[in-house]
């Protein structure tokens, strides 16, 4: 049996076991091709891509991490591991992974590396990344999804102007995409141009009506501009679509009943609230003036 049907062979059995399910077996064919067709990189991939599957990932990172070992320069083995690590939450590892192939070479390093540093809340790093990827790349549709980091990144260094700016830029593709417009929504909120913000919001949960956050941002809006039964509504909603609830959620949702001269429903909420947080401020002086309003009698919940 010549060399090239032997490994055409060994691979058509190991993609047999993949298709059958038999992911151990295939590692094993796969593991001996390894063994006599060592510079086969794509059998690599195969292997660490069964290892995941299998829920088993440290065996696929030691086995690439070995090949780079012996073979630092190989970018595709390098690209493959730092996404591999992306994949796996492992952010750290995979901006150490990456650093070492320069953007101008691979431009979409720069888009991961962002995207790690972003997971990893280092958000001046996130920025210069992503910055890095647009100066580099010009076609990749990755440029627009750029944009949206980067208006989530100024986003979270309260930098408002540029989050407007970044997120118009990615609007030619993500027009109807439910994310952009809650950051259009967030901005506009944290401008203080709140009657900006009900369009967005609004059209982010139809969007999207299965995600919680945006409820919660939509309570908050309504809640400025006095719309308390909208806010109400909203952070209803939002309170029901999680397991735990913040003891501020639970404060602006009384804040809201009691403006909507709901006083019994306040203090209920009100009360929620201290007991998740006894040092809430906020909620404890809303529970007095709730209070008091019940025990004068000004009362009209149903």
């Amino acid at each position: 049996m010549d060399s090239k049907y032997k490994f055409e062979h060994k691979i058509d059995l190991a993609q047999a076991f993949e298709a059958d399910g038999k992911h151990l077996h295939a590692i094993q064919i796969y593991q001996s091709i390894l063994n006599e067709y060592p510079d086969e990189i794509e059998t690599y991939f195969r292997i660490a891509n069964l290892y995941e599957i299998t829920g088993n990932i440290l065996p696929a990172i030691n086995l690439l991490k070995q090949f780079l070992e012996d073979e630092p320069e190989n970018k595709d083995v390098r690209l493959f591991l730092g996404q591999f690590f992306l994949r796996n939450s492992k952010w750290e590892e995979a901006v150490e992974t990456l650093s070492f192939i320069l953007p101008q070479e691979e431009p979409v390093v720069s888009f991961f590396i962002g995207y790690a540093h972003f997971m990893l809340e280092e958000f001046e790093l996130a920025k210069i990344s992503f910055l890095n990827f647009i100066s580099y790349e010009k076609q990749s549709e990755l440029i627009h999804e750029a944009n949206i980091y980067l208006a989530k990144v100024e986003l979270k260094l309260k930098n408002y102007e540029e989050a407007l700016r970044y997120a118009k830029k990615a609007e030619a593709m993500y027009a109807n995409f439910w994310e952009l417009n809650k950051i259009y929504a967030e901005t506009y909120y944290n401008l203080e141009m709140y009657a900006h913000a009900v369009k967005p919001i609004e059209k982010a949960i139809k969007l999207n009506p299965e995600i919680p956050a945006p409820y919660e941002l939509a309570g908050k809006i309504y809640l400025k501009l006095g719309d308390y039964s909208k806010a109400e509504k909203n952070f209803l909603r939002y309170i029901e679509s999680i397991e735990d609830a913040s003891s501020d959620i639970y404060t602006k949702l009384a804040e809201a009943c009691l403006k909507n001269h709901k006083a019994k429903d306040a203090l209920a909420y009100y009360d929620i609230a201290i007991k998740l947080d006894p040092h809430n401020n906020t909620a404890l002086s809303g529970k007095n003036k709730a209070s008091s309003i019940i025990d004068s009698g000004v009362v009209s919940d149903v």
